[in-house]
């Protein structure tokens, strides 16, 4: 494709979710609407997230061969993306709160029910190191940053030159780096995952991270989504003479006023009564999904828990029909993904948007507040948010009114009840806060800037 005389950016992404990337969604749209023609370079798969919207006349996704394994992951749990999903009404979530239910059953709390918490937790932390160990020895493992590389350097082949390009992540800076040293281009290091050395046991593993702090600290420039994610990152690989721009991974410009606000009450047939509290993205323990769930069973008869996840959910799984069971009738699930275009009328149809992680996997989970894209969402389109053990977002609620934090999900319950006695306000806040912290398009403008000056 001729571009004319735009200028050219590659967007390197090892990983598959690009419809769930608000950040390198709008920066694909806002490069093409500001005079750049765009490359989007990543691995194809099976994966089954939601499409990538249109991205721009000017933009083009070039999926580089479909991996055959899809453990290859740069992180277990992906939220930098955290974008959700719709589905139809089930009968796993249409029991009425009167209704005599299985209490709550989901396997953390079957284990817990006959092991003391401690030693549950650590046989579980047995397992997860099982897991990684069997991963780290497989020859997979050990090829796929060079593996990566090299399909990123023959799809770029036969394009034009780039005057930049974007590395995302460990692989993808990996790959980045390598294109933009053959052609002389801007290298830019777009961080949305941060990983540390200490977190691996994999020699392979540990090989990649050693090699995106070598590339990281010869980088033109690292994006990142706040300054505490900076100072963890920039310490970890020693690299603070990189220069640092800060873009939140979030939506941008503002939401329509007349956006529908009952997608939720119509596909679940819920009374006008009923309120909203909304938990969007990934349906797992990262994000604690069933000690919310359980809690949700003492909540108020007339508030549902409703999760919403990227990729398709099947109810007749294990742990999801668990997940709904604990609840008590008070948690429903919705199984499709929905383009990313569609994200604004899907979580304004919540009262409160619940922003929960593990925040004992490390920093990536815990230093989230510029990270979080549901965060972000729910305050453009008006939802004021309650997170769980997370004081980096209690900071940003509490600084700026626009939700609150509690420290356990048994106290979700009473920070909701707080916000609906007061919602106009806290609603009123939230489009404040994300006019002022969170907008996309003004942060990236930074970039934009540093681009033309190079």
């Amino acid at each position: 494709m001729k571009q004319g005389s735009r200028k050219r950016v590659a967007i390197v992404f090892y990983e598959t979710y690009l419809g769930c990337a608000p950040s390198l969604i709008n920066a694909a749209r806002l490069f093409d609407e500001n005079g750049w023609a765009v490359d989007v370079l990543m691995r194809d798969s099976s994966d089954e997230f939601a499409s990538p919207p249109n991205l721009g006349e000017h933009v083009e996704v070039i999926r580089i061969g479909r991996e055959k394994d899809s453990s290859l992951s740069e992180a277990d749990v992906v939220d930098a993306s955290t974008q959700v999903e719709s589905s139809q009404p089930s009968s796993h979530g249409s029991t009425s709160p009167g209704e005599a239910t299985p209490t709550p059953a989901t396997w953390k709390s079957r284990m817990r029910a006959v092991l003391p918490a401690k030693l549950a937790e650590q046989i579980q932390r047995v397992r997860e190191t099982k897991d990684d160990i069997i991963d780290g020895l497989r020859p997979a493992t050990w090829a796929a940053r060079s593996t990566f590389v090299g399909a990123v350097a023959r799809a770029a082949t036969n394009r034009e030159p780039y005057d930049a390009v974007i590395g995302v992540d460990t692989l993808g800076l990996a790959a980045g780096h390598a294109l933009a040293k053959k052609q002389k281009a801007t290298l830019i290091y777009w961080s949305l995952e941060i990983m540390f050395l200490r977190e691996f046991w994999s020699p392979a593993r540990r090989q990649s991270k050693r090699h995106e702090r070598m590339c990281h600290q010869s980088a033109d420039v690292l994006v990142i989504q706040d300054e505490e994610r900076q100072q963890s990152l920039c310490d970890e690989n020693e690299a603070w003479n990189c220069p640092t721009i800060l873009i939140p991974n979030s939506p941008r410009g503002e939401v329509s006023p007349g956006i529908d606000r009952d997608r939720f009450h119509r596909q679940f047939h819920l009374d006008d009564s009923v309120r909203v509290v909304l938990h969007a993205g990934s349906i797992c323990e990262g994000m604690r999904s069933s000690d919310l769930a359980a809690s949700a069973a003492k909540w108020s008869d007339q508030t549902r828990l409703i999760f919403h996840s990227h990729t398709p959910i099947d109810l007749h799984t294990h742990y999801y029909r668990d997940i709904v069971e604990s609840g008590q009738g008070r948690v429903l699930i919705s199984t499709q993904p929905v383009a990313y275009d569609e994200l604004d009328a899907l979580m304004a149809s919540a009262d409160v948007g619940v922003v929960i992680y593990d925040s004992s996997l490390g920093p990536n989970f815990q230093l989230l507040a510029g990270a979080s894209g549901k965060l972000a969402h729910y305050l453009r389109c008006g939802v004021p948010v309650v997170s769980v053990d997370n004081p980096s977002i209690a900071r940003v609620l509490e600084e700026h009114g626009c939700g609150i934090g509690v420290d356990r999900v048994e106290d979700v319950a009473d920070a909701v009840g707080s916000i609906l006695a007061n919602r106009e306000q806290y609603q009123a806040r939230a489009y404040e806060t994300y006019q002022s912290c969170y907008e996309f398009e003004k942060h990236f403008r930074s970039l934009l800037d540093f681009l033309e000056k190079r």
